[in-house]
């Protein structure tokens, strides 16, 4: 029997129609400006006046504060786990040409491979085959787009290699340059002959 997410904390039971007060404390909590106390305080202030607004139509469960500060934690802990791998990918990424979209295929492709495995190393001997079925189909979709993305650079170094020759050739006849002038000018550029 596949186990769930496990049990919803009380921000989770909030309604839907309290979404926007839970991002806003979230952004209050991230931006650090304010005690987690007055945040606490004014997230109530806030979920109560919903409460009146609908007019006994929502059933609103006002969130302890132990409750809150869990929140908090974990909230700092994925914003830290988020901000780690955005400060990991900028370094990486920064040493690679962004021209070339197969170099960065490829760095996300090994990031989620290793996510995965991770994943697997983690949950291992716990993951149900849905789940296991799931990461291999993840693990094959990330080799699918680095060969397409591979082979896509191949073909377009192809054509361009062959669209330089053209160009070589019909600049080489109107200028009455000899076919060993060609070849050596596509040489220079290519590192190819005709």
């Amino acid at each position: 029997m596949a186990k769930g997410r496990g049990r919803l904390n009380s921000i989770q039971l909030l309604p839907q129609e309290c979404s926007d007060i839970v991002i806003w404390a979230a952004g209050e909590l991230q931006a650090m400006q304010r005690s987690q106390q007055d945040v606490y305080e004014e997230f109530v202030s806030k979920l109560q006046e919903r409460q009146r607004e609908s007019r006994g139509e929502l059933d609103i469960r006002i969130p302890s504060k132990s409750s809150f500060n869990r929140y908090s934690i974990d909230l700092d802990a994925t914003t830290r786990d988020l901000n780690e791998a955005r400060e990991m990918a900028t370094a990486v990424l920064a040493g690679l040409d962004h021209n070339d979209g197969d170099d960065i295929t490829k760095f996300v492709g090994e990031a989620i491979k290793a996510a995965v495995m991770a994943t697997l190393r983690a949950q291992k001997g716990k993951l149900n085959p849905k789940s296991l079925l799931e990461l291999a189909n993840t693990m094959r979709m990330i080799a699918m787009a680095q060969a397409t993305s591979s082979t896509h650079r191949q073909k377009l170094e192809a054509e361009l290699t062959e669209k330089t020759k053209e160009a070589v050739k019909t600049v080489a006849k109107a200028k009455g340059l000899t076919s060993d002038a060609a070849d050596e000018i596509l040489d220079q550029i290519l590192g190819v002959s005709k």
